[in-house]
């Protein structure tokens, strides 16, 4: 029996997806389309907003029900050889043996970990979900007005407010 997946408010999913600067956590070339678990829920994790970073359709396809590790060293030793076997074509390590290659990879995954730890501190910020929870929507997309449209009606309200470092937008309906 699978896990049931609970459905995010609006202000959950601009919380998660503007996150890291509105980049895939992984690539950080495309836009975040996706909400990622980190630890899936396939493999125990939990599906709660503190399990969650941006990530764009092609990486949360790519890493599927795959812990990040076990997605990240594949992806990255697949990347050393071309079609995977033959010379390695990393910067540096051409001439390195697989040891070498294992221990570089293992850095690569420690430093995407620290990323990934920087982007969950941000999205559980405390002023910053404060200013989502009260500054945005709070109900759930639909059809018509989907997250994509909800991050474009709210974008210039999400810079500014990341700009003036998260206000509380119940002050400033204190004072209308």
């Amino acid at each position: 029996m699978g896990t049931k997946r609970r459905r995010w408010t609006i202000w959950e999913q601009l919380c998660v997806l503007t996150a890291n600067d509105g980049c895939c956590m992984y690539c950080s070339i495309r836009a975040s389309e996706r909400m990622d678990h980190v630890i899936p829920l396939a493999r125990g994790g939990a599906d709660r907003i503190d399990n969650l970073v941006p990530a764009c359709h092609r990486c949360n396809h790519s890493k599927n029900d795959k812990s990040f590790v076990e997605w990240w060293t594949h992806k990255w030793l697949k990347g050393a050889w071309p079609g995977g076997r033959g010379t390695p074509l990393r910067g540096g390590l051409e001439d390195a043996g697989l040891r070498e290659l294992y221990l570089e990879a293992h850095q690569q995954v420690l430093l995407m970990l620290e990323n990934i730890e920087t982007v969950l501190d941000e999205i559980a910020d405390e002023r910053r979900s404060t200013w989502f929870i009260y500054g945005t929507g709070i109900g759930y997309p639909d059809s018509v007005m989907t997250i994509d449209r909800w991050r474009g009606w709210y974008g210039s309200r999400i810079e500014q407010a990341k700009a003036e470092g998260w206000p509380d937008p119940r002050a400033e309906r204190q004072h209308i």
